[in-house]
């Protein structure tokens, strides 16, 4: 519940533009991929972006999402397009969450984590504190 509780105050800093939010759902689909099953909790992890405030067209991005990001070099493509400091912060802190739901992360969601970080200028360890 406190992580759940932490992910929502994430989220609400600012409101999200369309690729920023299609990075959001993809970075988060990707983790939550990783292991190759998915929890009822990561499911409700998934549905806690669906509920939030601006992210009313989820479905429709979801679905645009899992259309256009079949690699991961797609997802790259996508990373590269959001700019905006404070929500690049607040995608890595979601997705280090969601990656550390599991106890330990998968070396995918590690990686994709460490893109990030090295694309957006970063540091990884800075969000593990």
């Amino acid at each position: 519940m406190v992580m759940q509780l932490k992910r929502e105050v994430a989220l609400m800093a600012k409101s999200f533009t369309k690729d920023e939010k299609m990075l959001l759902i993809a970075v988060v689909k990707y983790i939550l991929s990783a292991e190759g099953v998915m929890t009822d909790r990561e499911v409700e992890d998934i549905n806690a972006i669906a509920g939030r405030k601006g992210f009313e067209n989820f479905s429709e991005l979801f679905n645009e999402v899992d259309r256009n990001v079949k690699s991961i070099d797609d997802l790259k493509k996508l990373v590269k397009k959001v700019t905006d400091k404070e929500i690049r912060n607040e995608i890595i802190r979601y997705a280090l969450e969601i990656s550390e739901a599991d106890a330990i992360p998968n070396p995918h969601e590690i990686e994709i984590l460490k893109y990030m970080c090295a694309e957006w200028s970063l540091s990884l360890d800075s969000f593990l504190k």
